[in-house]
């Protein structure tokens, strides 16, 4: 997305080396190949629970991308969810008023479960599928190396758009 959108920057966290590691390689070969410059994008490795230390109002972030985040499926770990309620507060206070977040998953329970997080947090959920692959057209959506294989497997992708409700 970030050579498509040049006007806008981009900032990938993740805790996990690796997936940083393939986020840089594919940016470098999607810009090489657009025979452009890296300029709006910048990784880091850090633990989104503390991402108050590094963003605030100031940041004003039009958008917040959740790909295929861990599920952490067993009921004692949900508060370390992306999209639990309390992660769901952090992010209201650098997303801009029009800013929107993007949420896909595999996996049934989390993006159900994401779907009440959402509310109790005071977002509206303006837009959703069980089958992102069947709608073409649901928003501008990159295909993952995670999404991929889990559609060649026969697992449907689940993807929402959320904003914050107006006061």
């Amino acid at each position: 997305m970030a050579v498509k959108h040049k006007e806008a920057n981009y900032l990938a966290i993740d805790l996990v080396d690796p997936m940083l590691g393939l986020a840089k390689r594919k940016i470098e070969e999607v810009y090489k190949k657009e025979q452009k410059e890296i300029d709006n994008v910048i990784l880091t490795r850090f633990d989104i629970e503390r991402i108050l230390l590094i963003l605030d109002k100031t940041d004003a972030v039009d958008g917040i991308f959740i790909n295929f985040c861990n599920p952490w499926p067993r009921g004692k770990h949900h508060k370390k969810r992306l999209t639990y309620t309390r992660q769901l507060e952090h992010y209201k206070e650098f997303l801009s008023p029009n800013g929107k977040i993007y949420f896909k998953t595999d996996d049934d329970n989390l993006f159900e479960e994401s779907l009440i997080y959402f509310k109790q947090a005071g977002f509206k959920v303006q837009k959703v599928t069980r089958n992102l692959q069947e709608e073409p057209n649901f928003w501008e959506n990159i295909e993952t190396e995670h999404e991929k294989m889990f559609m060649e497997q026969g697992i449907k992708i689940k993807a929402c758009v959320a904003h914050l409700e107006a006061n």
